[in-house]
């Protein structure tokens, strides 16, 4: 089928997804083939491009059928967006993975996408692959695929045969906890039978957990102090956020209680 025959995918509402819905976060980096899987689940290609591996912005979701079954397909922006920070990126994915979760929605599984055609691993190669693991924490470690893209060879991998694979030691103990790595042959087949393994077993991520469950802030999570996002350089609304929570607020309080001691002082009633 050409390109110019291939129908366009449209995004599903959020609210319109149930917990009946087999719900599928598809992650990784930049270009590493996030929008392909997904193209080859519901064979349509993403909106206003004609390219495989597009940007993606923000979080969304889109359906297709399978075996009488309605999947929810979570496209993600990469985690490594030279012109978004890795932090919001995870903060827009934290975001919709709250408010699904207050939902009762569970995931069925994470597919976390890896282009494996390089021989250079990066630190950005490491801290993302940190990440999904604290995001996910090992109690549903099970639910996850670590998918190496452009193989060109479907055969699934273990623990034991994965050592020429460029930092995939940095991995091993999240494979231990139940995460499985699996190769992709870049068809539609191929990607159905990664999927077809995770099963309908649903569960809940730790960040999910962390964030509604134990009420804690998105910083004070397992992911969210992996990227020190108190600490990080943040785009400028939240740039703004720290300065009147740390520096403008204590400044005003601090010269609202002088000048209240200063009316006080020269016998003046405030009202």
């Amino acid at each position: 089928m050409s390109s110019a025959t291939i129908p366009t995918r449209t995004s599903t509402p959020t609210l319109a997804i149930t917990s009946d819905d087999i719900v599928i976060l598809v992650m990784g980096k930049t270009e590493s083939g996030i929008n392909n899987f997904i193209n080859k689940l519901i064979e349509m290609q993403p909106e206003g491009t004609n390219r495989l591996a597009s940007r993606r912005e923000n979080v969304r979701e889109y359906e297709c059928f399978y075996s009488g079954q309605r999947f929810i397909l979570v496209d993600t922006p990469g985690l490594n967006d030279g012109e978004r920070l890795q932090g919001t990126a995870f903060r827009d994915i934290s975001k919709w993975l709250e408010d699904t979760y207050q939902r009762s929605i569970r995931l069925t599984g994470v597919i976390y996408t890896h282009d494996v055609t390089g021989n250079n691993w990066s630190s950005t190669d490491v801290q993302s692959l940190e990440l999904l693991g604290h995001l996910c924490g090992n109690e549903a470690a099970d639910r996850v695929r670590l998918v190496t893209t452009t193989c060109g060879r479907v055969e699934e991998l273990d623990v034991d045969n994965v050592e020429g694979i460029p930092g995939i030691a940095d991995w091993r103990s999240f494979i231990e906890a139940g995460a499985r790595l699996k190769r992709f042959d870049n068809t539609s087949e191929g990607a159905w039978r990664i999927v077809e393994g995770l099963e309908n077993t649903k569960k809940a991520l730790l960040l999910q957990k962390e964030l509604v469950d134990r009420g804690m802030r998105l910083e004070d999570t397992a992911a969210g102090k992996h990227l020190r996002l108190d600490e990080s350089a943040a785009p400028s609304g939240q740039a703004e956020g720290w300065f009147k929570r740390w520096i403008w607020k204590p400044c005003l309080n601090m010269w609202r209680k002088i000048a209240n001691w200063k009316w006080f002082r020269f016998g003046y009633i405030r009202t």
